[in-house]
């Protein structure tokens, strides 16, 4: 079985001790960490690059970061090809939006509209964990991808 940490939205910085702390609980059983973007700064990037990282630029990402990652990618993990984006526009239409951004994928893992969402649509599974920061009164929010012939996503509480 393989386990992914699926993060986005952090909008961080710096790697903060409770970022650090956290992260460590969530993710300490994964073996590969995703950010679909909008970590903000280089620095939280070269904390989460102690897990094997595959991240995307977000509309926030500073320009160090918009350098150093793709817009989007194709991770092939367990048998399952995986689409990353983070997303742009409307929330209301950003299923749309990255649902076209990819053909051939099992998954895609997007952010961008801060509301977690876990669908499946044309035989693709569409996951999204949320804002690791939350806001608005909702508490922040992870998610866990579990793959072993089929795929399960878990959306996990931060804090």
């Amino acid at each position: 079985m393989v386990r992914i940490g699926i993060l986005s939205d952090t909008h961080l910085s710096a790697a903060t001790d409770d970022f650090r702390k956290i992260t460590a609980t969530l993710f300490h059983h994964v073996d590969m960490l995703v950010h679909a973007g909008d970590m903000t700064s280089v620095e939280v990037h070269d904390f989460l690059s102690n897990w094997e990282l595959k991240a995307v630029r977000g509309n926030m990402d500073d320009f160090g970061l918009k350098a150093l990652l793709p817009e989007k990618r194709i991770e092939n993990v367990g048998g399952k090809a995986i689409g990353i984006i983070h997303g742009r526009g409307n929330a209301a239409g950003i299923e749309d939006l990255v649902f076209r951004e990819f053909e051939g994928v099992d998954v895609i893992l997007f952010g961008h509209s801060h509301i977690p969402l876990n669908t499946v649509r044309n035989g693709v599974h569409l996951f999204n964990p949320g804002s690791f920061r939350g806001g608005m009164g909702k508490p922040g929010t992870a998610g866990i991808m579990e793959i072993d012939g089929t795929v399960r996503f878990t959306l996990l509480r931060v804090g």
